[in-house]
């Protein structure tokens, strides 16, 4: 804001002096000289109130063919040359030998009122005698417009303006933008940082292997979310945020791949049933997946499961696979299914087959599909987007999960561009050793 308010400014005032008609200035020096009954002082400054009279500027313009008394007036103005008893006539226009010749007949009538007008003593004597101690000349040069102090005044301007006008948006925008604000804003303990990358860009999900280090984030996520909770043992997880674009689908699926790195058996469910995204990222099958599995009766889990290779996600993942139930062909009733009994079922069924469940489900605070599954997992874990979330809705989401006594596991700052540390490492700078004798063997 600020670059841009300069180079506004900058640029205005580069055109404004290019558009500008040149102005020269000439200038007359005349000298008082004050009588001795007379304070010097107060003469010159009576004389600066009598060259102002507008009756000068008129009789100045019949000496002037062209010109009339308002344009005289205009162009010239008088002034003390410090503390000297000099008075300075300057007239001003666009023509150097206009200026040099307004100068000169306004000295020379203001010399002649003087003589005839001009305060006399109690002899008769004048307070100063007048002399035109220097004529005016032709300048060649323009005082105006100025280039320089044109430009430095827009820059100036410009560096007010763009402070001033980014403190006020600063202080508009209600943006959560640093992950240490965040614990403050929404009452939940910080369990990790996940910096902004474009692997993790909900466009690039699911379509591109992660690198070592950008998997190994993951697998500091799980190892957290185990260490942090050592008295609990967590089954399942719900994610969630207080609205879209907060990179939730991005956390659930590197939780999973971080779980199924560290050797657990895990399942990845898509509750999101109403604007899916992760399935169609992995490329699996939608005709059976979640909402089909709640509908049929006798729809069986296993029918549902799509088997993802984790070496397609992450270049480190090994020979290790990642089960997925997607969301299944978009329902009428997504809040209905997920309330059912027959959810719970398929919950506890799951939470028995797998070390670890991880469920995708849409933004709390938006749609209520999420709610009913909160008693349902052994913990929810909460995911603000850095410059996404909002400070109140950030507040909200803390106070949500508050009132519904929700099993808050912790909160994921998301998107995260000054996290203080270093990503782009793995094991001290180099790769695993199984993947450098494989790309030697290619």
């Amino acid at each position: 804001m600020v670059a841009v308010c300069v180079g506004v400014c900058l640029l205005g005032a580069v055109a404004l002096t290019l558009k500008a008609e040149e102005e020269y200035a000439s200038t007359a020096s005349l000298l008082l000289r004050p009588s001795s009954a007379f304070e010097p002082q107060r003469v010159v400054e009576t004389n600066l109130q009598l060259a102002a009279l507008p009756a000068l500027a008129y009789q100045t313009a019949k000496q002037i063919p062209g010109m009339s008394g308002e344009e005289v007036e205009k162009a010239v103005t008088a002034s003390q040359q410090g503390e000297a008893d000099i008075i300075e006539i300057k007239a001003t226009t666009n023509d150097p030998d206009k200026a040099a010749e307004i100068a000169n007949v306004f000295a020379e009538e203001f010399i002649s009122f003087r003589e005839t007008e001009g305060e006399r003593g109690p002899e008769g004597e004048l307070a100063a005698k007048v002399q035109l101690v220097e004529r005016a000349e032709p300048e060649t040069s323009p005082v105006s417009p100025s280039t320089t102090r044109n430009v430095l005044f827009g820059g100036l301007i410009g560096l007010a303006l763009g402070i001033g006008l980014a403190l006020l948006l600063e202080q508009l925008d209600r943006r959560v933008k640093r992950q240490d604000d965040l614990p403050e804003v929404t009452g939940l303990p910080l369990l990790a940082t996940v910096p902004k990358r474009e692997a993790f860009d909900e466009k690039h999900l699911g379509r591109g292997s992660l690198s070592p280090a950008e998997a190994e984030i993951f697998l500091m996520l799980r190892a957290n979310l185990r260490y942090f909770n050592v008295r609990k043992d967590i089954r399942s997880v719900l994610v969630t945020s207080a609205g879209p674009g907060e990179g939730k689908t991005m956390i659930s699926l590197g939780l999973a791949l971080g779980a199924t790195m560290s050797g657990e058996r895990v399942l990845l469910i898509e509750g999101d049933m109403r604007d899916p995204s992760l399935g169609s990222a992995l490329q699996v099958n939608h005709a059976a997946g979640l909402s089909w599995l709640l509908s049929e009766p006798n729809a069986e889990l296993s029918n549902a499961i799509a088997t993802v290779n984790a070496r397609d996600i992450a270049e480190i993942a090994g020979d290790a696979t990642l089960d997925v139930v997607p969301s299944g062909p978009i329902p009428p009733n997504p809040t209905e299914l997920v309330e059912s009994n027959r959810m719970r079922e398929l919950l506890a069924k799951a939470q028995s087959e797998y070390d670890f469940v991880v469920i995708d489900t849409p933004p709390i605070l938006l749609v209520a599909d999420a709610i009913p599954l909160v008693p349902m997992v052994s913990g929810v874990l909460a995911v603000s987007g850095l410059g996404v979330s909002t400070r109140t809705s950030a507040n909200d989401l803390g106070e949500q999960l508050e009132r519904m006594e929700a099993p808050t596991l912790g909160l994921i700052a998301n998107f995260a561009t000054n996290t203080g540390r270093s990503y782009d490492g793995y094991g001290y700078g180099r790769p695993p050793e199984w993947l450098t004798s494989k790309q030697n063997q290619q």
